[in-house]
């Protein structure tokens, strides 16, 4: 049975890059259910398609309303977004709330990310729909959609969004071929593991990186099947549906494509976490990291 909460007040706020204050009162009461079962109390993620920020004191949450879905991802350019806080506490108007930082999961890569394409390798963000791209094992295929992603550091956690750095050369020669920056949670293929970037982090040669601004851009690509594009020369995985799917500034024009049928994920086992990691890669990225940067690289926390 699927645990759902009804919340007494529903508000509609405004946003400001910092803080929520409430403008008037919808009136009535939200209810909203996941679909995983039952729980003890509704929390982020739990709920398909959602991105909530959660208060277990107050269940408070506060997220942005746009198409159907509701999302702590914050998008400042897309005009038709509306921001609504679901509490059973009662709030005055000209209340400010302040968001407490959001769980969401960002699998995606920076701008300038060199994608392998059949006419050689382009910056990410200057590939649209039905492009040729070169996948690991060999096969040419069309982009089916790029996703856009916008992350704001004002309450996002940094463990989870911020981008981590592969630096070059860090997984073999010339892999990557220049320093790759991807989100902590994109997968790259190891030994025939999908390791998480994060899992990875040893602090020499794979390294959590800062923020490119307070605000900035992740994409991904989706192909016709789960598949290993090839950026900045490192198998790393394409975009597979998932309950973060309406995170995407643009997931619209994803649910406007005629290709419904849901991917099937890749058959590699994951490693999302540095205790996954086999023993075996771990010592040889140490090794390398060295090598290549003269310290002894530390296990990721």
């Amino acid at each position: 049975m699927a645990d759902t909460r009804t919340f007494t007040h529903t508000y509609d706020v405004r946003f400001n890059g910092t803080t929520y204050t409430v403008e008037q009162k919808d009136g009535g009461s939200a209810t909203i259910s996941d679909n995983l079962g039952s729980d003890s109390a509704l929390t982020l993620g739990e709920v398909t398609g959602d991105q909530f920020t959660y208060n277990s004191a107050t269940y408070t949450y506060v997220g942005a309303v746009g198409n159907g879905f509701i999302a702590s991802t914050v998008n400042p350019k897309n005009n038709n977004t509306e921001y609504v806080l679901f509490t059973s506490d009662s709030t005055a108007k000209n209340t400010t709330v302040v968001p407490q930082p959001g769980t969401s999961t960002v699998i995606c890569f920076l701008p300038g990310t060199q994608i392998t394409t059949a006419q050689g390798q382009v910056p990410i963000e200057t590939l649209k729909r039905g492009d040729l791209v070169q996948t690991a094992d060999g096969r040419t295929v069309p982009v089916r959609w790029i996703g856009r992603q916008t992350v704001s550091t004002f309450f996002a956690d940094p463990l989870r969004v911020l981008p981590i750095c592969i630096k070059a050369g860090a997984l073999a020669e010339n892999v990557p071929s220049r320093d790759l920056y991807v989100s902590p949670d994109h997968a790259i293929l190891i030994d025939d593991i999908l390791v998480h970037a994060s899992a990875l982090v040893n602090g020499t040669s794979i390294v959590r990186a800062p923020a490119p601004a307070q605000t900035f851009t992740y994409y991904h690509v989706e192909l016709a099947d789960h598949s290993l594009l090839l950026a900045d020369n490192v198998p790393a995985e394409s975009f597979i549906d998932n309950v973060d799917r309406m995170a995407f500034d643009n997931w619209d024009e994803h649910e406007a494509l005629d290709e419904t049928a849901p991917l099937v994920e890749m058959a590699y086992p994951r490693a999302k976490a540095a205790r996954q990691v086999p023993v075996a890669i771990r010592e040889r990225l140490a090794a390398r990291g060295q090598g290549l940067f003269g310290a002894v690289a530390t296990r990721a926390a």
